[in-house]
């Protein structure tokens, strides 16, 4: 595989299953607020908003990102009888401009979680992404406002199966849930 490959950050943020704010190809960051039973998903964001892997010689087995994924964002009003949970998904199952590689080919890792006040944060194992959502990180939220944190770091298994090409792109949806 010889190229960059690129992989695009689109976030979404829920509260209590209700409502999903997505922006696809975001900038580095998205503010939204919504409403949900115990409290406010408040200031989300992801950075970089472009993660790159240079490809270069598929004997190499495995490339990481050019820089871990930071999500960071503030639960408003939040109880520590709740919990929330950080997913991610890609929406198709190849990268866009370069068919033959699949999804399943970025291996995603969570790298730290954190929360603030009296809030917990753990990571969840590492998975190969695919198209259904999965669980990087969780735990239960702090009384009030807390801000909270998760490190996302992507690898991408290169192969002489896959040709790449710099148009090779990849959307990937983060998800925050507060319930």
């Amino acid at each position: 595989m010889r190229g960059k490959i690129l992989i695009v950050v689109a976030l979404l943020a829920a509260g209590h299953g209700l409502a999903r704010v997505c922006t696809r190809r975001a900038g580095p960051s998205l503010t939204s607020r919504l409403r949900m039973a115990f409290g406010t998903v408040g200031f989300f964001s992801a950075v970089p908003a472009t993660i790159s892997f240079s490809a270069t010689n598929p004997d190499l087995g495995v490339v990481a990102g050019s820089s871990p994924a930071s999500l960071s964002w503030q639960i408003v009003g939040g109880s520590h009888a709740t919990s929330w949970t950080v997913s991610l998904q890609a929406p198709s199952s190849n990268f866009s401009g370069c068919p033959t590689i699949p999804v399943s080919a970025v291996q995603v890792s969570c790298g730290s979680a954190s929360a603030g006040g009296n809030g917990t944060a753990s990571c969840s194992g590492s998975f190969p992404l695919s198209t259904a959502a999965q669980q990087i990180a969780g735990g239960a939220e702090g009384d009030g406002t807390n801000s909270y944190s998760v490190s996302i770091n992507f690898t991408l298994a290169e192969s002489w199966r896959y040709v790449a090409n710099p148009s090779c792109s990849l959307t990937v949806n983060y998800s925050v849930n507060a319930q």
